[in-house]
């Protein structure tokens, strides 16, 4: 049985990496991001036509990057909210720096819904419903789903990307012997269960922090069953000038060649 996500863990570690990660990562604000290392919207537009006045609510923001950038891009009116407070505080310099206006919320996905009532939000739906490479720290996906769903306006937008399920896989490099017996090198992604891949475990500063992926028919069944109708499906190749970036992310040895590392979903609200 898979353990259970420790929310105060997430907290907790983000909080205390907030400004390391800030500094070695790199997150465009002229492009509408999905995942590290992969392009961005001005390539693989999924996304409907926005225009301004257009709501959107992003979850698991970081420093709102995405935000930032549909409000100056598009001039929508944003909120963005993200578990650490200290990632908040990311997002508040560079709101600032960039003279946008969102607003940012401490909250995480388990409690966004009372977040938005103590902002003043109970009951508002929005045209854009958001969050890049965040739902995977949460342990139940399904019913944060369907609460995001009941924050969207009918025929708006959800966006969700997340790990690809075989990037939780282990990287191997095998020796074998062509037909003439010379050794060769074969390196591959090694996953024991498709339908329950590894966690990506982290034990930093004294915290066990959990990063969960999920098959692609989990997630096809938890839209669908939160009624939502699914209108892209992407699995992204690595791209050397990515909108977002790190050393690391971009140091991948030909791995994001070769398998995927981020799921992106994209569905709408017909009723």
């Amino acid at each position: 049985m898979r353990e259970c996500i420790n929310k105060e863990n997430q907290k907790q570690y983000w909080d205390s990496i907030s400004d390391m990660y800030a500094g070695i990562t790199r997150i465009s604000l002229d492009d509408f991001h999905y995942g590290p290392q992969i392009p961005g919207e001005s390539t693989l537009k999924l996304l409907p036509k926005f225009t301004s006045g257009m709501t959107s609510l992003e979850l698991g923001s970081g420093a709102a990057q995405n935000s930032i950038f549909l409000n100056k891009k598009f001039g929508m009116n944003c909120i963005a909210m993200d578990i650490s407070e200290e990632r908040i505080k990311n997002a508040h310099e560079l709101c600032r720096e960039q003279g946008a206006e969102v607003e940012l919320c401490v909250a995480g996905f388990e409690n966004f819904l009372e977040a938005l009532k103590q902002a003043g939000h109970e009951g508002e739906q929005f045209d854009f419903v958001h969050s890049s490479h965040a739902i995977e720290f949460v342990q139940d996906p399904a019913t944060i789903v369907k609460q995001m769903t009941s924050v969207l306006k009918p025929g708006g937008t959800l966006m969700l990307s997340t790990v690809h399920p075989l990037f939780n896989g282990e990287w191997l490099t095998n020796v074998v012997e062509d037909e003439e017996g010379n050794e060769l090198e074969e390196s591959g992604q090694f996953i024991t269960n498709y339908f329950e891949p590894p966690d990506d475990v982290r034990d930093e500063n004294g915290l066990h922090v959990v990063s969960r992926a999920h098959s692609i028919s989990n997630w096809f069944d938890w839209l669908t069953a939160a009624g939502l109708t699914i209108t892209a499906l992407k699995e992204p190749a690595a791209i050397i000038d990515a909108p977002y970036s790190s050393a690391d992310w971009a140091d991948h040895d030909g791995q994001l060649d070769a398998i995927p590392s981020t799921l992106i979903l994209v569905a709408k609200k017909s009723f």
